[in-house]
């Protein structure tokens, strides 16, 4: 595996972001006016996120805080610049990540902090994800937007739940886009679409901006995309099909991106991995 390859990067493409949504927010209170500030905020950013056809890629490189230094992301620094040179619209790091890699990090590629973790696989209570960062912190260190586990069906759902909501509040406050990942906590439901389709619905109901999911099936994802009208990206997920084919898929039944973790960091090409899925994301 060819991991640490040198490619040559094609000029970035110049595309002109264009997020828009009808917040329905009136100009007579102040309060509200306030309120105004932070949503243009998310507007901005989620143009950083989002590309002009409304879609992403999203490479999540945050899986050493719980797995260590495994295949793939053991030399970050690496495999950021090949992420990069593969023209990733957005990156999801853990806030140590951001902090050394910060001259590698801006431009066109989005950062996006995940706040949520406190676990290992070596963790004898796997419940819920606790608070590792503050928003706040998050912006300091130049983040476009958060990321933050919602667990559902499981003990640890109500905390889950609670701090999520608590998080979606800072985040409309402070004007940050706000990704929800939610994840049936028994992995006998991690693609099943009833679980999926509440997860989303939860997230929207709860705040959040775009939802991180699992891919169903051809059957059923239209169903998941129906459960609330928030942008829904999908996760890489369990093996089994071709994720590149699974992309295609959930793009066509109206998924606006992916956030592919290790299918793109263990792949044998980071960088044409990367770009196959920007072709495929945003033809």
């Amino acid at each position: 595996m060819n991991i640490n390859s040198k490619f040559f990067c094609k000029k970035n493409l110049n595309l002109k972001n264009t997020y828009n949504k009808d917040f329905g927010i009136s100009k007579e209170s102040k309060r509200i006016k306030i309120r105004r500030k932070g949503m243009s905020g998310k507007i901005v950013r989620m143009n950083r996120i989002f590309k002009a056809d409304g879609k992403t890629v999203i490479v999540a490189l945050d899986h050493g805080q719980f797995q260590g230094p495994i295949v793939g992301i053991a030399d970050i620094q690496t495999t950021l610049k090949n992420v990069k040179c593969g023209q990733a619209d957005a990156v999801i790091l853990n806030p140590g990540a951001i902090q050394d890699n910060a001259q590698i990090l801006g431009g066109n590629l989005a950062v996006l902090c995940r706040i949520t973790g406190a676990s290992t696989n070596y963790s004898p209570s796997f419940d819920y994800h606790r608070l590792i960062s503050s928003v706040r912190n998050a912006i300091s260190l130049g983040a476009d937007g958060v990321v933050v586990m919602g667990f559902i069906g499981g003990s640890g759902e109500n905390q889950s739940l609670e701090l999520l909501g608590r998080i979606a509040e800072d985040c409309s406050v402070a004007g940050v886009p706000l990704i929800a990942e939610m994840l049936p906590q028994s992995p006998d439901h991690f693609t099943d679409p009833k679980f999926i389709s509440l997860g989303v619905r939860v997230a929207y109901e709860l705040g959040a901006d775009i939802v991180k999911v699992y891919y169903t099936d051809e059957d059923s994802f239209s169903q998941v995309i129906n459960s609330a009208k928030i942008p829904v990206v999908i996760a890489g997920g369990p093996k089994g099909k071709d994720a590149l084919e699974t992309a295609k898929e959930a793009i066509e039944l109206g998924a606006k991106g992916v956030a592919y973790g290790r299918n793109v960091f263990q792949a044998e090409d980071q960088a044409d991995y990367v770009r196959k899925l920007v072709e495929l994301v945003h033809s």
